[in-house]
């Protein structure tokens, strides 16, 4: 049977790690059965693979999780982290010796596997090596216990969601489904067979075990009876999950269960009544919930909490804050928890409005065309063209070439910018003397093309927020008119067209309201006016440049 579910609430928790080798006597579980968890995790990628991030420790958490919640002693519970092929065989052989021992003594025993790490559809990747699925399986249904249960969450790194497997990974229950027809069985995988798992750099672990772990905390306990089965934990961590990957760029991803439990019923995972101490959000919270550790300064849970049911989240004893985001406020309210659970009240949090939405370096991302005019001025460049007018005696006359230049961009994400340009510069006038008054000769150089600019903040807050180092590239059209000026001023004006380019970089600022400045540095190039000898003149030069800018 093949389960897909749905619930009403969403919780992110963060677990402290725990675990030790496996004890050679085995301690009693729940009606005087021998609980074992082998609890695998592996950060390592191989060939084509970037190392995951989480996956190790997720599996301390899992470990912690099922010796607080779960019912298993801590010597029991075996954690093995970035194993070789050979080390996890040796841990496997180990925990099949003592669950036979119990048989042998007449006891039940329970095994518990879980692994997060690489995979392919044949075989689970640790670093450079591998072992096949299917020595797995025979290793693990090979044991002669009364329940296994098998956790999997087969992984692969990616940036702000990682993907888990270098490629689509089997789906180890469904697909796998006659090699697993025994009794007493249970696997939940982390997706389906053509699907990717994910992992979370805002979650710091796995979506799966992130919400798998939430589950067993609590939050899948729909019946409230205080304990998680195996199918209350499926149908947490499938919703879960999905929703949450819903919204990545790998896509939805649906969680798995196979199981064969006849005569066992409904099975449970963990025993959140179990815990010492709790937080719950009341049946009338509703909104995106955050528990932070005030003592750790941590987030334990996240949740979107839904009106209509009560939600209890077990946690260690201690003080906690609880932000509750919903109805266009921040609801801030203190939780100690020493023993028992703790009701987050309400009518006591104090309450503020929600800030305007800003991206990192507090600039609103609303803000994303961008205005800017720039002055600019340097050395006019030398080049055959005015050689030719020294020769035949004219002189510069008036300081450096100098202008204004007006830009609009699009920003199209934090770091890039599209758009155009349009520009105005002056050279020095030229002059030569005569006998009456001199020759004046002149020129002037609009251009007019399109833009991009790469933005890099220098930070993700404050000053270094708002402040970023830029690039520019421009292209278009030049447009230059010349200017002589005869001793009996008459004027004799000529024009001339042809391409030109500019490139720069610089610093950007970025103030209050939408107001920026800018100080930088820019090479011009428009080779558009030409002499009766065949000279061009390319017009612009090295420039510094200074800008003020409006964003809205």
């Amino acid at each position: 049977m093949h389960h897909r579910l749905t619930l009403t609430s969403s919780v992110a928790c963060a677990a402290f790690a725990a675990g030790a080798a496996l004890a050679q006597t085995p301690a009693p579980g729940p009606a005087g059965t021998a609980m074992y968890a082998l609890v695998v995790g592996s950060n390592a990628g191989g060939t084509g693979q970037t190392a995951l991030r989480y996956a190790e420790a997720d599996a301390e958490r899992v470990a912690a999780t099922l010796t607080e919640l779960g019912g298993y002693p801590a010597d029991a519970v075996d954690v093995v982290v970035h194993p070789t092929p050979d080390v996890l065989r040796d841990h496997l052989t180990r925990l099949a010796a003592r669950v036979a021992a119990d048989r042998a003594a007449g006891r039940q025993a329970r095994v518990l596997f879980y692994y997060s790490g690489h995979a392919r559809s044949t075989a689970i990747d640790l670093g450079a090596d591998e072992l096949a699925l299917a020595e797995l399986r025979q290793r693990l249904f090979g044991m002669p216990a009364t329940l296994t249960v098998v956790v999997l969450d087969a992984c692969q790194s990616g940036a702000f969601s990682r993907i888990k497997g270098a490629q689509p990974a089997a789906d180890f229950s469904f697909n796998s489904r006659q090699h697993l027809d025994a009794s007493g069985i249970a696997v939940l995988a982390s997706s389906t067979g053509s699907e990717l798992s994910q992992e979370s750099e805002q979650l710091r672990s796995s979506y799966f075990t992130h919400h798998l772990l939430v589950g067993l905390r609590g939050a899948g306990d729909v019946d409230h009876d205080g304990q998680v089965s195996i199918d209350e934990a499926y149908r947490y961590a499938y919703h879960q999950t999905l929703v949450a990957t819903s919204a990545t760029a790998v896509g939805g991803q649906h969680v798995s269960l196979e199981v064969d439990l006849k005569g066992h019923g409904s099975v449970p995972l963990s025993f959140p009544r179990a815990a010492t101490a709790a937080i719950e959000l009341p049946a009338r919270l509703q909104g995106q919930t955050v528990v932070e550790d005030r003592r750790a300064h941590a987030v334990v849970a996240e949740t979107y909490k839904a009106r209509g049911a009560p939600v209890r989240i077990a946690v260690a004893p201690g003080d906690y804050r609880v932000l509750v985001r919903g109805d266009g406020e921040l609801a801030s309210c203190d939780v100690s928890t020493a023993s028992g659970t703790a009701v987050v009240e309400l009518d006591r949090c104090s309450r503020e409005p929600l800030a305007a939405a800003t991206g990192k370096g507090a600039r609103d991302p609303r803000r994303r065309l961008r205005i800017e005019l720039t002055g600019v001025a340097g050395d006019e460049r030398q080049d055959a063209f005015t050689t030719t007018l020294r020769s035949f005696g004219y002189q510069p006359h008036g300081g450096p070439s100098a202008g204004l230049g007006l830009t609009a961009t699009w920003q199209i994400d934090r770091r890039l910018a599209i758009g155009g340009f349009g520009g105005l510069s002056g050279a020095p006038e030229w002059t030569l003397p005569t006998e009456r008054q001199p020759l004046r000769f002149s020129w002037t150089t609009w251009t007019l093309g399109v833009l991009a600019r790469a933005h890099q903040p220098l930070g993700d807050h404050g000053f270094a927020g708002r402040t970023s180092i830029y690039g520019q590239l421009g292209a278009g059209l030049g447009i230059t008119t010349t200017r002589l000026t005869d001793q009996d001023d008459l004027q004799f004006d000529s024009r001339f067209t042809g391409w030109a380019v500019t490139l720069g970089t610089g610093l950007h600022i970025e103030a209050n309201r939408g107001i920026g400045f800018s100080l930088g540095y820019e090479l011009d190039y428009a080779p558009v006016m030409k002499n009766l000898t065949g000279d061009t003149h390319a017009s612009g030069g090295h420039r510094v440049s200074t800008g003020v800018s409006y964003s809205y």
